[in-house]
């Protein structure tokens, strides 16, 4: 048949996967988290941590983390705050809660948020501030803090939700677009058994079974 070029499929194009050592996922996930979280009194130190370590991060991070410091340089700290309340806030796709994109509002919502708590303490880690479990800020602090690749795993299973997130804030024109966009960049690939193994151990509660479990670094180099 001939081809027409009308019609494209919906959605937004797929980031690739960028080859990272330890060190550069642990730090690119220390900046993300930084800089998703709300835009508050440390969001300013945020961006000049970040103009520090840029030079050592994979070139496609650094281009997608730009993007979104540029914009919120040339911003007032009240004006970036609106945006990300209007955001994050009022919009459900563009939700930070991992689980939510499973669970939604449901009563399973619940059991999913205990999983990502326990989860969190089997790595030896707990909350200094009040915040939901499945927050993606916190998620990538604990995959830098840590560094160890089980968390790279759990962000790769949240996939499909980290997905809706970066395309409702493309739909938005939002430049937060640009930070999940390097989130994703971030992400191994995982097949499709090791993810319901995570979609099941959140949802069922405390990952007891993890514990002492090290999977092999998937971004290490040949």
């Amino acid at each position: 048949m001939p081809r027409v070029s009308f019609l494209k499929q919906r959605g937004i194009p797929p980031v690739a996967s960028v080859a990272c050592t330890e060190t550069q996922m642990r730090t690119t996930h220390m900046v993300l988290a930084a800089l998703l979280d709300y835009p508050g009194k440390n969001f300013t130190a945020a961006l000049d941590a970040y103009a520090e370590v840029r030079t050592e991060l994979p070139g496609e991070i650094v281009t997608a983390i730009d993007a979104f410091t540029q914009w919120s340089r040339e911003r007032s700290v009240q004006e970036i705050q609106e945006h990300y309340v209007d955001t994050f806030d009022q919009q459900r796709r563009c939700a930070l809660y991992l689980s939510y994109y499973l669970a939604g509002d449901t009563r399973l919502r619940g059991s999913a948020i205990l999983g990502f708590r326990e989860f969190i303490r089997t790595l030896g880690y707990e909350k200094d501030r009040e915040e939901l479990d499945d927050y993606l800020p916190l998620v990538l602090e604990l995959s830098a803090r840590s560094g160890d690749p089980l968390v790279w795993e759990l962000l790769a299973s949240h996939q499909e939700g980290i997905e809706v997130m970066r395309a409702a804030l493309a739909k938005a024109r939002s430049p937060y677009r640009h930070l999940l966009d390097a989130v994703s960049a971030t992400l191994p690939e995982i097949n499709d058994a090791t993810q319901e193994r995570f979609h099941r151990l959140i949802s069922q509660g405390p990952p007891t079974e993890m514990v002492g479990v090290h999977l092999p670094n998937p971004w290490s180099q040949p």
